[in-house]
């Protein structure tokens, strides 16, 4: 039934002049395995079709208990995520790029990690997302930055000088503020602008 309802779907229509195609996404909950009321089963067919969307739109997903599991894991995240700069639980890592013929470390690639109070440290494909999606990223991304200008600055003056390479993501790219906070954070940190690189992901 669900495919006949995406094949039917999938058929394009007129609408004022134009020709149209939508896509599908379907969760399925079956009565009794998935609830006993149909609340109970609108709401885990609702779980799955998120799955469904999340998996890469335009397809059927049933229901199981490790969908909850995962949302209430990425709701409590998300709630953890909103608390995690004022906690200072986030911290940085450096992966550093060295000229072989000299020896010298040349640059380093500033790296975010998560040190959750009960998860313990959380990889950025866990919490980035999330982060992209309820806006904190922004100021996520403000710390990094002014992190790593603190931290290059500290090393130059111990007579390490090289560049520190900063992530961005698409949504700090997109931002309007983005410009005078990288300005501001310079000034503030009294990093030399050369020092700082700024890296778009490949996605």
């Amino acid at each position: 039934v669900a495919h006949r309802i995406r094949d039917l779907m999938r058929r394009p229509f007129n609408l004022s002049g134009r020709e149209v195609t939508v896509t599908t996404s379907i969760g399925i909950a079956l009565y009794p395995d998935d609830g006993l009321t149909a609340s109970t089963l609108l709401k885990h067919a609702d779980t799955a079709m998120y799955h469904a969307k999340d998996v890469g739109r335009d397809n059927c997903q049933f229901y199981s208990e490790s969908l909850t599991e995962r949302a209430m894991r990425r709701l409590n995240l998300e709630a953890s995520l909103r608390l995690a700069l004022e906690r200072n639980e986030f911290f940085l890592v450096y992966q550093p790029q060295i000229d072989l013929e000299s020896g010298h470390i040349v640059s380093v690639e500033a790296l975010i990690r998560w040190q959750h109070p009960q998860e313990g440290c959380i990889l950025p494909r866990d919490f980035i997302p999330p982060a992209e999606e309820n806006g904190l990223i922004v100021r996520i991304g403000e710390w990094v930055l002014r992190t790593a200008c603190t931290d290059a600055v500290r090393w130059c003056a111990a007579g390490h000088r090289a560049r520190v390479a900063v992530n961005l993501s698409p949504m700090q790219f997109r931002d309007a503020g983005l410009l005078p906070s990288i300005t501001s954070i310079l000034s503030e940190t009294g990093l030399a602008p050369e020092c700082l690189e700024l890296e778009l992901t490949e996605g």
